[in-house]
């Protein structure tokens, strides 16, 4: 399996991570305006994640049997994919940002968002 390969494989399981702290994030949020910008910029992530997946796939089972134009085209559609959803993750997470910015503002939530040190 290629680098390439391997690296959209890992962008699939940290994007199905972001979705399900997002998805936390936003049945927590009291503000329904920023529930449905989140739920919004969720939503094609799952499908970019999907195709991805598929894009990776096909051309990890069809690696050395075509054309290298065919090999090159195929890096270019994994490439814009993963653009793609990297768009809808940053989206995500600016969304997710704002909810919790407005849950900390609310007492009665007790859920918060914590940057990660690196």
């Amino acid at each position: 399996m290629t680098d390439m390969i391997k690296t959209c494989k890992e962008i699939i399981a940290l994007t199905k991570n972001i979705q399900k702290h997002a998805d936390m994030i936003s049945k927590n949020c009291p503000d329904k305006r920023l529930v449905l910008s989140l739920g919004n910029s969720m939503e094609p992530m799952g499908m970019l994640s999907q195709q991805l997946n598929i894009i990776a796939s096909v051309k990890a089972a069809a690696s050395g049997k075509y054309n290298e134009q065919a090999e090159v085209e195929a890096d270019e559609m994994l490439t814009i994919n993963a653009q793609n959803l990297m768009k809808s993750v940053r989206d995500t997470v600016r969304a997710s940002e704002a909810c919790s910015v407005k849950m900390l503002s609310n007492p009665a939530t007790n859920l918060q968002f914590k940057r990660r040190g690196r």
